[in-house]
């Protein structure tokens, strides 16, 4: 008789991730995540929605958890206008809220306008480290969080305490963390760009004279060298992250005015920023010279202005929401390299995207989520809904960033949040059954008992080895045809002739 060892494993794909920080685990709005590019049927139907007002803020995830930022009316004046700003955690399962805390308070919090008569709020999006969430309010106060119940562990206000500046429009720029070190510009007149201890919030180190704008910073590395890189109102400034020291610095080609709102985009050694008002698109490519980094000026133009949305970076290219700066906005591809436009197309407004795989996860501004082909020579639009209704460009419009974590999208708009099931259920095996001498046949299913679709059928590889120990990618795949019935994946007459044998099923992203 013939013993035959079947080992049934997941799929080969990466694990789901958090959502940790404005823009993602990585700070460029890129996920590794394999999701369902069907969307039709049950897709489009939310998990769940709820009323979020007020605030652009995005959204992330972490423990079952999502957060953000909103606005409320709390004194009951005639007005109506928004006087605290809270940190909120929702319920990743439902959108149940389950705590609020409040981070701000002032008689007229966004006194500015222009944003929206009723939508305006706060900008900047919570971050999650170790347990905490860690928030930086529109007036530059600076708090770590319990996760679980929103209690005050530390805080610290850096207009009192560093000699802050509250600009016009107040912060929008989040906190970002990396290594135990929370990172903010507290637009002090000296030493404005700061580390703070994430455990108890003690100032780590403080350099560089910057003034703040409405971006937030980003971490990267470039030719080799982990670098701490920010949008100030001077230029784009690359400092250690580990003690604040310069490494370079590129002032802008105009001057600012008003507010740069997107935050710079790192590709390889280039680095790109973006701006509205009588600014520019700008773009250096960083070179080293001996010992030292040089940021070259490579391109500038008004072609490639953005006014709020940061793009991604792919393949030598950007993808992002460009002018025309209002609802039909265009999502575009740019050469990073010269900055020309590849291609174009309207009516995506100045909401945000993300980068999964080889695509384009597009939030419009008017509340269609889209998926688009990150491709360079053209626009390929994959599929599209509808996922936050109601569009008004006062009261609910999106802006928000998209959050992705374990195969779920949220979004949110000034007035809603949603979460959508993009997940794709990993496959198991079945008992092998017996299909004759030295043959049987396998049965592939999902973990969750939901049928397969017909679209993965086409991707699934079937490998086999006598050597559990090797590279599951060097196991030979097998000529077996795959059939799909009644929402089973079948191989039949699967050679069983070894005494032992091992088999995976395979899937791209």
């Amino acid at each position: 008789p013939c013993a035959v060892a079947c080992v049934g494993l997941l799929t080969l794909s990466l694990p789901a991730a958090d959502w940790p920080q404005y823009r993602g685990p990585t700070h460029d709005a890129v996920s590794t995540e394999r999701i369902n590019k069907n969307w039709s049927g049950s897709v489009t139907n939310p998990i769940w929605t709820v009323c979020l007002t007020n605030g652009l803020t995005s959204l992330t995830v972490g423990g079952g958890r999502v957060f953000t930022q909103a606005a409320a009316d709390t004194d009951g004046d005639i007005e109506g206008l928004p006087d605290t700003e809270y940190c909120l955690a929702l319920s990743a399962t439902n959108g149940a809220l389950l705590w609020a805390t409040a981070v701000d308070s002032q008689p007229f919090l966004y006194p500015d306008g222009g944003v929206g008569t009723t939508d305006d709020g706060p900008r900047s999006t919570p971050a999650l480290w170790g347990g905490s969430v860690y928030v930086l309010s529109s007036y530059l106060q600076l708090y770590r969080l319990n996760a679980t119940n929103g209690a005050i562990i530390w805080s610290t206000n850096l207009v009192a305490g560093f000699g802050g500046d509250v600009i016009g429009w107040q912060n929008a720029a989040s906190p970002v963390i990396e290594n135990g070190l929370v990172y903010v510009n507290a637009n002090s007149p000296t030493a404005s760009l700061m580390a703070f201890n994430a455990t108890n919030g003690a100032l780590i180190w403080r350099a560089q004279n910057e003034g703040l704008t409405h971006a937030t910073p980003t971490v990267a590395n470039v030719l080799g060298t982990r670098e701490l890189i920010w949008a100030t109102q001077s230029g784009l400034v690359a400092v250690n992250p580990t003690n604040g020291a310069l490494i370079w610095k590129s002032p802008y080609p105009f001057g600012y005015t008003t507010s740069i709102g997107a935050s710079p985009v790192v590709h390889s050694n280039y680095v790109f920023i973006t701006a509205n008002y009588s600014m520019s698109a700008y773009a250096v490519q960083v070179v080293q010279s001996n010992v030292t980094q040089v940021a070259v000026p490579r391109w500038t133009n008004t072609t490639q202005r953005s006014h709020w949305s940061t793009a991604v970076a792919y393949a030598g290219h950007l993808f992002g929401l460009f002018y025309p700066d209002n609802d039909d906005g265009q999502l575009r591809c740019v050469n990073l390299a010269n900055g020309a436009t590849r291609w174009s197309t309207n009516g995506f407004g100045r909401s945000t995207l993300l980068l999964n795989d080889t695509n384009l996860v597009c939030l419009t501004e008017r509340g269609d989520l889209v998926l688009v082909a990150a491709r360079t020579n053209t626009y390929l639009e994959l599929a599209r809904f509808q996922a936050i209704p109601d569009f008004h460009t006062d009261t609910n419009k999106c802006w928000n960033g998209l959050a992705l974590s374990d195969g779920q999208i949220y979004v949110r708009s000034t007035a809603y949040a949603a979460r959508y099931d993009l997940s794709v259920p990993d496959l198991k095996f079945d008992l092998p059954q017996p299909a004759g001498a030295g043959r049987f046949n396998l049965t592939l299913r999902t973990v969750t008992g939901a049928a397969v679709d017909s679209n993965r059928l086409a991707g699934l590889e079937l490998r086999a080895t006598n050597n559990a120990a090797a590279p599951a990618a060097l196991w030979p795949k097998l000529t077996n045809l795959l059939t799909l019935s009644n929402g089973i994946v079948r191989a039949t007459n699967v050679d069983a002739s070894s005494t032992q044998k091992f088999f995976i099923v395979s899937e791209p992203k």
